[in-house]
């Protein structure tokens, strides 16, 4: 694994002035200076979409101010968005499974036994933790439940898992906006490699 990129503030290696001026000027640019405004131009199918619609809106509202992004990234914060979307979607569906199942009973319980030193619960306990209202489940509908269960819980892995590569390459997470930075300062700082041989 990479080693995580620092602020120039924590940086310990030697610099000279013009390395870490570029570096300082490059995090300038991706950190809050409250005066500016991005502008991205939101995508046709993420305003169908009502809950990743709401997520664009919050993000560009908390990036005001940053420019990490321009128009030609709204199609990956859009895929962003509905990720985040799909990945609360998931969720929903994982309680609603887990609620059939009696689980959510199970584990609301289990918290109380906690409080009142009750380790183990009793069957009539297990079967009232399942709701009244829904008929039992067969064994084999509990079977094709619980392997629903472990399908959603794995897709929800996966999305966790691209939500943060996205969020890392979008700039969103801290590492990724020093990264970015980083990137910046090191264009801004090229120099022509024979240019610091004669000592001017």
């Amino acid at each position: 694994m990479p080693t995580a990129p620092k602020r120039s503030d924590n940086l310990s290696g030697h610099r000279t002035e013009a390395e870490l001026s570029a570096r300082q000027e490059a995090e300038q640019q991706v950190l809050p200076d409250r005066g500016g405004r991005i502008r991205l131009k939101k995508p046709r199918f993420i305003s169908g979409n009502k809950l990743a619609n709401s997520y664009w809106n919050q993000l560009v509202k908390r990036m005001e101010g940053l420019s990490i992004l321009d128009d030609l990234d709204s199609e990956m914060l859009a895929g962003y968005c509905a990720m985040l979307a799909r990945r609360d979607q998931t969720i929903i569906l994982i309680h609603q499974l887990m609620d059939r199942l009696g689980v959510q009973g199970i584990v609301e319980n289990a918290s109380r036994t906690k409080k009142t030193g009750k380790t183990e619960m009793t069957d009539e306990e297990w079967e009232n933790s399942a709701r009244a209202s829904d008929p039992p489940m067969t064994a084999d509908q509990i079977i094709e439940a619980v392997s629903k269960l472990d399908t959603l819980n794995g897709k929800l892995q996966a999305l966790d898992r691209n939500l943060l590569q996205y969020a890392d390459k979008l700039g969103l997470t801290p590492t990724g906006r020093v990264r970015l930075a980083q990137k910046r300062a090191e264009k801004a700082a090229d120099v022509e490699p024979d240019e610091d041989l004669y000592g001017d």
